[in-house]
Protein backbone atom coordinates (compact mmCIF):
# COMPACT_ATOMS: atom_id res chain seq x y z
CA UNK A 1 0.00 0.00 0.00
CA UNK A 2 1.02 3.48 -0.95
CA UNK A 3 0.40 6.00 1.83
CA UNK A 4 0.43 9.85 0.71
CA UNK A 5 0.89 12.33 3.81
CA UNK A 6 -0.06 15.82 3.11
CA UNK A 7 0.59 18.62 5.61
CA UNK A 8 1.25 22.46 5.70
CA UNK A 9 4.41 23.54 7.29
CA UNK A 10 3.27 23.28 10.37
CA UNK A 11 4.95 21.03 13.19
CA UNK A 12 2.03 20.77 15.35
CA UNK A 13 -0.32 19.79 12.58
CA UNK A 14 2.16 17.41 10.95
CA UNK A 15 3.20 15.97 14.45
CA UNK A 16 -0.10 14.21 15.58
CA UNK A 17 0.19 12.56 11.61
CA UNK A 18 3.50 10.95 12.26
CA UNK A 19 2.99 7.85 14.65
CA UNK A 20 0.52 6.67 11.69
CA UNK A 21 3.31 7.07 9.02
CA UNK A 22 5.61 5.76 10.99
CA UNK A 23 3.39 2.62 11.98
CA UNK A 24 2.49 1.96 7.86
CA UNK A 25 6.36 2.55 7.06
CA UNK A 26 7.31 -0.03 9.96
CA UNK A 27 4.37 -2.95 8.24
CA UNK A 28 6.54 -2.48 5.19
CA UNK A 29 3.61 -0.03 3.37
CA UNK A 30 5.62 2.82 1.24
CA UNK A 31 4.75 6.70 2.49
CA UNK A 32 6.00 9.41 1.26
CA UNK A 33 5.01 13.10 2.77
CA UNK A 34 3.64 16.09 0.40
CA UNK A 35 4.70 19.20 1.60
CA UNK A 36 5.91 22.92 1.63
CA UNK A 37 9.34 22.92 0.16
CA UNK A 38 10.35 25.12 3.57
CA UNK A 39 9.21 21.76 5.33
CA UNK A 40 11.45 19.53 3.98
CA UNK A 41 13.63 19.05 7.19
CA UNK A 42 10.72 18.73 9.48
CA UNK A 43 9.41 15.31 7.27
CA UNK A 44 12.80 14.34 6.92
CA UNK A 45 14.18 14.62 10.74
CA UNK A 46 11.23 12.52 11.41
CA UNK A 47 12.38 9.81 9.10
CA UNK A 48 10.08 9.97 6.05
CA UNK A 49 10.16 10.86 2.35
CA UNK A 50 9.41 14.27 1.36
CA UNK A 51 7.92 15.75 -1.61
CA UNK A 52 8.32 19.26 -2.03
CA UNK A 53 5.51 21.28 -2.81
CA UNK A 54 5.16 25.14 -3.28
CA UNK A 55 5.20 27.45 -0.26
CA UNK A 56 2.87 30.19 0.28
CA UNK A 57 3.90 33.06 -1.49
CA UNK A 58 6.08 35.01 1.60
CA UNK A 59 4.25 38.20 0.32
CA UNK A 60 1.30 36.91 1.07
CA UNK A 61 1.70 35.20 3.85
CA UNK A 62 2.68 38.11 5.72
CA UNK A 63 -0.24 40.25 4.51
CA UNK A 64 -2.03 36.60 6.24
CA UNK A 65 0.05 37.39 9.53
CA UNK A 66 -0.10 41.02 9.53
CA UNK A 67 -4.74 40.47 9.27
CA UNK A 68 -4.18 37.69 11.88
CA UNK A 69 -2.57 40.13 14.26
CA UNK A 70 -4.74 43.19 13.67
CA UNK A 71 -7.91 41.52 13.52
CA UNK A 72 -9.98 41.59 17.05
CA UNK A 73 -9.10 38.78 19.24
CA UNK A 74 -12.69 37.03 18.92
CA UNK A 75 -12.13 37.10 15.04
CA UNK A 76 -8.39 35.82 14.59
CA UNK A 77 -9.46 32.02 14.13
CA UNK A 78 -12.16 33.23 11.69
CA UNK A 79 -9.89 35.42 10.27
CA UNK A 80 -6.91 32.68 9.97
CA UNK A 81 -9.26 29.90 8.39
CA UNK A 82 -11.26 32.10 6.13
CA UNK A 83 -8.25 33.80 4.35
CA UNK A 84 -5.68 30.96 4.81
CA UNK A 85 -7.54 28.03 3.61
CA UNK A 86 -7.80 29.49 -0.08
CA UNK A 87 -4.14 30.99 -0.12
CA UNK A 88 -2.42 27.46 1.78
CA UNK A 89 -4.63 25.35 -0.45
CA UNK A 90 -4.47 27.37 -3.77
CA UNK A 91 -0.49 27.30 -3.02
CA UNK A 92 0.31 23.63 -2.35
CA UNK A 93 -2.54 21.65 -4.42
CA UNK A 94 -0.10 21.62 -7.65
CA UNK A 95 2.60 19.60 -6.09
CA UNK A 96 0.45 17.26 -4.35
CA UNK A 97 -1.76 16.62 -7.86
CA UNK A 98 1.78 16.02 -9.01
CA UNK A 99 2.69 13.53 -6.22
CA UNK A 100 -1.20 11.42 -6.91
CA UNK A 101 -0.25 11.12 -10.71
CA UNK A 102 3.66 10.47 -10.82
CA UNK A 103 3.58 8.14 -7.64
CA UNK A 104 -0.12 7.22 -7.42
CA UNK A 105 -0.69 6.51 -3.63
CA UNK A 106 -3.42 3.71 -2.44
CA UNK A 107 -4.65 6.37 -0.14
CA UNK A 108 -3.92 10.13 1.09
CA UNK A 109 -4.25 10.89 4.98
CA UNK A 110 -4.03 14.80 5.38
CA UNK A 111 -3.98 17.14 8.07
CA UNK A 112 -7.35 18.76 8.31
CA UNK A 113 -5.69 22.07 8.02
CA UNK A 114 -4.67 21.20 4.45
CA UNK A 115 -6.88 21.58 1.74
CA UNK A 116 -4.92 21.72 -1.30
CA UNK A 117 -4.63 17.40 -0.65
CA UNK A 118 -8.18 17.31 -0.24
CA UNK A 119 -8.80 18.75 -3.77
CA UNK A 120 -6.40 16.77 -5.47
CA UNK A 121 -7.60 13.53 -3.97
CA UNK A 122 -11.08 14.50 -5.41
CA UNK A 123 -9.71 15.30 -8.49
CA UNK A 124 -8.19 11.93 -8.80
CA UNK A 125 -10.70 10.11 -6.87
CA UNK A 126 -8.18 8.92 -4.11
CA UNK A 127 -9.72 8.21 -1.11
CA UNK A 128 -8.67 9.88 1.99
CA UNK A 129 -8.57 10.32 6.06
CA UNK A 130 -8.27 14.02 7.46
CA UNK A 131 -6.31 13.95 10.86
CA UNK A 132 -7.49 16.10 13.57
CA UNK A 133 -5.22 17.74 15.16
CA UNK A 134 -7.50 19.40 17.74
CA UNK A 135 -10.50 18.72 19.51
CA UNK A 136 -13.36 17.46 16.64
CA UNK A 137 -15.87 20.38 17.98
CA UNK A 138 -13.57 22.41 15.40
CA UNK A 139 -14.76 20.62 12.33
CA UNK A 140 -18.02 22.31 13.28
CA UNK A 141 -16.23 25.58 13.12
CA UNK A 142 -13.76 25.35 10.45
CA UNK A 143 -15.33 23.03 7.54
CA UNK A 144 -17.78 25.60 6.61
CA UNK A 145 -15.61 28.50 6.39
CA UNK A 146 -13.38 26.87 4.60
CA UNK A 147 -15.59 25.47 2.36
CA UNK A 148 -16.88 28.85 1.76
CA UNK A 149 -13.40 30.14 0.90
CA UNK A 150 -12.52 27.25 -1.34
CA UNK A 151 -15.82 27.35 -3.61
CA UNK A 152 -14.14 30.26 -6.29
CA UNK A 153 -11.21 27.77 -6.17
CA UNK A 154 -12.96 24.66 -6.63
CA UNK A 155 -14.69 25.80 -9.30
CA UNK A 156 -11.57 27.28 -11.48
CA UNK A 157 -10.56 23.78 -11.53
CA UNK A 158 -13.74 22.20 -12.68
CA UNK A 159 -15.34 20.66 -9.14
CA UNK A 160 -18.61 21.73 -7.91
CA UNK A 161 -18.25 24.62 -5.50
CA UNK A 162 -19.45 22.80 -2.51
CA UNK A 163 -20.56 26.05 -0.20
CA UNK A 164 -21.26 23.50 2.91
CA UNK A 165 -18.21 21.37 2.56
CA UNK A 166 -20.41 18.07 2.36
CA UNK A 167 -17.17 16.70 0.68
CA UNK A 168 -14.87 17.58 3.57
CA UNK A 169 -17.49 16.31 6.03
CA UNK A 170 -17.18 13.02 4.26
CA UNK A 171 -14.14 12.32 4.47
CA UNK A 172 -13.43 9.92 7.87
CA UNK A 173 -10.90 11.21 10.76
CA UNK A 174 -8.57 9.63 12.91
CA UNK A 175 -7.81 11.36 16.46
CA UNK A 176 -5.49 10.85 19.20
CA UNK A 177 -7.43 12.48 21.69
CA UNK A 178 -9.34 10.21 24.30
CA UNK A 179 -13.09 10.88 24.14
CA UNK A 180 -13.33 12.28 27.56
CA UNK A 181 -11.00 15.41 26.51
CA UNK A 182 -13.79 16.40 23.69
CA UNK A 183 -16.78 18.70 24.05
CA UNK A 184 -19.77 16.73 25.04
CA UNK A 185 -22.25 16.37 21.77
CA UNK A 186 -25.84 17.26 21.40
CA UNK A 187 -25.85 16.11 18.02
CA UNK A 188 -23.88 13.77 15.97
CA UNK A 189 -20.51 14.52 15.07
CA UNK A 190 -17.96 13.83 12.31
CA UNK A 191 -16.86 9.81 12.22
CA UNK A 192 -13.81 9.69 13.97
CA UNK A 193 -11.53 6.77 15.19
CA UNK A 194 -9.16 6.91 17.93
CA UNK A 195 -5.75 5.55 18.59
CA UNK A 196 -3.23 5.87 20.67
CA UNK A 197 0.40 6.36 20.14
CA UNK A 198 2.96 3.72 22.10
CA UNK A 199 4.54 4.81 25.34
CA UNK A 200 8.22 5.69 24.28
CA UNK A 201 10.32 5.52 27.60
CA UNK A 202 12.35 9.13 28.94
CA UNK A 203 15.98 9.08 29.15
CA UNK A 204 17.38 10.70 31.74
CA UNK A 205 17.91 15.04 31.43
CA UNK A 206 21.47 16.49 31.78
CA UNK A 207 22.60 17.89 35.11
CA UNK A 208 21.42 21.67 34.19
CA UNK A 209 20.11 22.35 38.15
CA UNK A 210 22.06 22.68 40.71
CA UNK A 211 19.53 21.26 43.39
CA UNK A 212 17.78 18.19 41.58
CA UNK A 213 15.56 17.39 44.32
CA UNK A 214 13.55 19.89 43.72
CA UNK A 215 9.66 18.99 41.76
CA UNK A 216 10.75 19.99 38.22
CA UNK A 217 8.21 22.02 36.04
CA UNK A 218 7.93 21.78 32.23
CA UNK A 219 7.31 25.11 30.31
CA UNK A 220 6.86 25.49 26.83
CA UNK A 221 4.44 27.64 24.21
CA UNK A 222 5.52 24.84 21.46
CA UNK A 223 6.67 26.42 17.76
CA UNK A 224 4.88 29.40 17.25
CA UNK A 225 4.60 31.58 20.39
CA UNK A 226 8.18 33.04 19.76
CA UNK A 227 6.58 34.62 16.04
CA UNK A 228 3.10 36.03 18.40
CA UNK A 229 4.57 39.05 19.96
CA UNK A 230 1.98 38.80 22.73
CA UNK A 231 2.32 35.08 23.03
CA UNK A 232 5.97 35.74 23.46
CA UNK A 233 5.64 38.03 26.23
CA UNK A 234 3.50 35.52 28.27
CA UNK A 235 5.68 33.16 27.64
CA UNK A 236 8.82 35.48 29.62
CA UNK A 237 6.02 36.08 32.56
CA UNK A 238 5.28 32.41 32.99
CA UNK A 239 9.61 31.98 32.99
CA UNK A 240 9.94 34.56 35.45
CA UNK A 241 7.05 33.82 37.70
CA UNK A 242 8.41 30.17 37.81
CA UNK A 243 12.14 31.26 38.93
CA UNK A 244 10.51 32.71 41.99
CA UNK A 245 8.98 29.12 43.59
CA UNK A 246 11.04 26.55 44.51
CA UNK A 247 11.57 23.69 41.60
CA UNK A 248 13.54 23.30 39.19
CA UNK A 249 12.51 24.74 35.66
CA UNK A 250 13.04 23.81 31.94
CA UNK A 251 11.95 26.54 28.94
CA UNK A 252 11.65 25.21 25.70
CA UNK A 253 11.40 28.26 23.17
CA UNK A 254 11.22 26.13 19.93
CA UNK A 255 12.87 26.70 16.86
CA UNK A 256 12.10 30.14 16.38
CA UNK A 257 13.23 30.96 20.03
CA UNK A 258 16.83 31.33 21.18
CA UNK A 259 17.93 31.16 24.72
CA UNK A 260 20.92 32.91 24.71
CA UNK A 261 18.65 36.63 23.95
CA UNK A 262 16.80 35.44 27.68
CA UNK A 263 18.31 37.59 30.26
CA UNK A 264 20.15 36.43 33.29
CA UNK A 265 17.76 33.78 35.27
CA UNK A 266 18.35 31.92 38.72
CA UNK A 267 20.50 28.55 38.59
CA UNK A 268 17.08 26.48 39.32
CA UNK A 269 16.08 27.69 34.96
CA UNK A 270 17.07 26.10 32.53
CA UNK A 271 16.14 27.64 29.09
CA UNK A 272 16.85 25.41 25.97
CA UNK A 273 15.51 25.96 22.00
CA UNK A 274 13.91 22.07 21.94
CA UNK A 275 14.35 18.72 24.30
CA UNK A 276 12.08 15.61 23.43
CA UNK A 277 8.81 16.07 25.33
CA UNK A 278 8.72 12.57 26.35
CA UNK A 279 12.25 13.18 28.13
CA UNK A 280 10.95 15.71 29.67
CA UNK A 281 7.55 14.99 30.94
CA UNK A 282 8.91 11.39 32.28
CA UNK A 283 10.57 13.46 34.76
CA UNK A 284 7.98 15.94 35.34
CA UNK A 285 5.92 16.87 38.23
CA UNK A 286 3.99 19.64 36.60
CA UNK A 287 3.88 21.64 33.10
CA UNK A 288 2.96 25.30 32.52
CA UNK A 289 2.20 25.78 28.26
CA UNK A 290 0.04 27.76 26.10
CA UNK A 291 -2.41 24.78 24.80
CA UNK A 292 -1.66 23.32 21.83
CA UNK A 293 -3.25 20.01 20.63
CA UNK A 294 0.27 18.21 21.11
CA UNK A 295 1.25 19.94 24.14
CA UNK A 296 -1.42 19.19 25.87
CA UNK A 297 -2.34 15.72 24.99
CA UNK A 298 1.73 14.58 25.46
CA UNK A 299 1.38 16.12 29.22
CA UNK A 300 -2.14 13.98 29.77
CA UNK A 301 -0.56 10.92 28.02
CA UNK A 302 2.11 11.00 30.85
CA UNK A 303 -0.34 11.82 33.44
CA UNK A 304 1.12 15.11 34.44
CA UNK A 305 -1.15 17.71 35.62
CA UNK A 306 -0.25 21.18 33.80
CA UNK A 307 -1.18 25.47 34.08
CA UNK A 308 -2.54 26.19 30.70
CA UNK A 309 -1.82 29.87 30.10
CA UNK A 310 -3.75 29.86 26.79
CA UNK A 311 -3.03 32.62 23.62
CA UNK A 312 -5.10 32.08 20.72
CA UNK A 313 -6.88 29.54 18.16
CA UNK A 314 -8.30 26.40 20.00
CA UNK A 315 -5.80 26.96 22.61
CA UNK A 316 -8.86 28.65 25.59
CA UNK A 317 -11.12 25.67 24.32
CA UNK A 318 -8.10 23.42 25.40
CA UNK A 319 -7.57 25.06 28.81
CA UNK A 320 -11.25 24.59 29.40
CA UNK A 321 -11.19 20.94 28.73
CA UNK A 322 -8.61 20.22 30.62
CA UNK A 323 -10.04 22.19 33.73
CA UNK A 324 -12.89 20.40 32.93
CA UNK A 325 -11.40 17.26 33.38
CA UNK A 326 -9.44 18.02 36.65
CA UNK A 327 -6.44 18.03 34.85
CA UNK A 328 -5.03 21.21 35.35
CA UNK A 329 -6.15 24.84 35.49
CA UNK A 330 -6.39 27.59 32.91
CA UNK A 331 -4.97 31.10 33.65
CA UNK A 332 -5.23 34.36 31.79
CA UNK A 333 -7.24 34.88 28.51
CA UNK A 334 -4.40 35.70 26.04
CA UNK A 335 -3.98 39.20 24.90
CA UNK A 336 -6.74 40.70 26.19
CA UNK A 337 -6.43 39.34 29.69
CA UNK A 338 -2.76 38.74 30.12
CA UNK A 339 -2.21 36.15 32.75
CA UNK A 340 0.29 38.10 35.96
CA UNK A 341 3.15 36.37 37.20
CA UNK A 342 0.70 36.28 40.73
CA UNK A 343 -1.52 33.91 39.04
CA UNK A 344 0.90 31.44 37.21
CA UNK A 345 2.65 31.24 41.20
CA UNK A 346 -0.52 30.33 42.17
CA UNK A 347 -1.64 28.03 39.83
CA UNK A 348 1.47 25.94 39.38
CA UNK A 349 1.40 25.71 43.43
CA UNK A 350 -1.95 24.62 43.36
CA UNK A 351 -1.34 21.82 40.65
CA UNK A 352 1.73 20.98 42.41
CA UNK A 353 0.17 20.68 46.08
CA UNK A 354 -3.11 19.45 45.58
CA UNK A 355 -3.39 15.92 44.74
CA UNK A 356 -6.60 15.67 42.91
CA UNK A 357 -4.91 17.45 39.84
CA UNK A 358 -2.35 14.41 39.42
CA UNK A 359 -5.49 11.87 40.40
CA UNK A 360 -7.32 13.34 36.98
CA UNK A 361 -4.11 13.61 34.97
CA UNK A 362 -3.48 9.54 35.93
CA UNK A 363 -6.94 9.04 35.13
CA UNK A 364 -6.80 10.60 31.63
CA UNK A 365 -3.51 8.57 30.72
CA UNK A 366 -5.17 5.57 31.51
CA UNK A 367 -8.41 6.45 29.07
CA UNK A 368 -5.34 7.38 26.50
CA UNK A 369 -3.76 3.80 26.72
CA UNK A 370 -6.96 1.85 26.39
CA UNK A 371 -7.51 2.95 23.12
CA UNK A 372 -6.06 1.17 20.39
CA UNK A 373 -2.64 1.54 18.88
CA UNK A 374 -1.93 3.16 15.75
CA UNK A 375 -0.91 0.32 14.15
CA UNK A 376 -4.72 -0.69 13.93
CA UNK A 377 -5.22 2.34 11.77
CA UNK A 378 -3.83 0.11 8.64
CA UNK A 379 -5.91 -2.07 8.21
CA UNK A 380 -8.50 0.95 8.41
CA UNK A 381 -6.36 2.94 5.70
CA UNK A 382 -5.75 -0.39 3.30
CA UNK A 383 -9.87 -1.38 3.60
CA UNK A 384 -10.23 1.79 2.46
CA UNK A 385 -8.18 1.83 -0.15
CA UNK A 386 -9.92 -1.32 -1.96
CA UNK A 387 -13.21 0.75 -2.12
Amino acid sequence: MRVLLATTANNGHFGPMVPFADACLQAGHDVLVAAPESFAGVVERAGHRHWPCPDVDPGERASLHAKFLAAEPEKRNETMVTLGAELAARSIMPGVLAALDEWRPDVVLREIGELGSAIAAELRGVPQVQMLIGLDKFVDFTLPLAARALVTYRESLGLPGDPEGENLHRAPSFSLLPPSLEVPRTQAGPEVHRFRVPAAAGTPLPGWWANDDAPLVYATFGTVAAGVPFAAAAFRTVVEALADLPVRVLATVGDSGDPSAWPALPPNVHVEQWVPQQDVLAHAAAMVCHGGTGTVLGGLAAGVPMVVVPQFADQPDNAERVAAVGAGIGVGGGETAPATAEEVRAAVTDVLTEPSYRKAARAMADEISALPPVDDAIGFLAKLALE
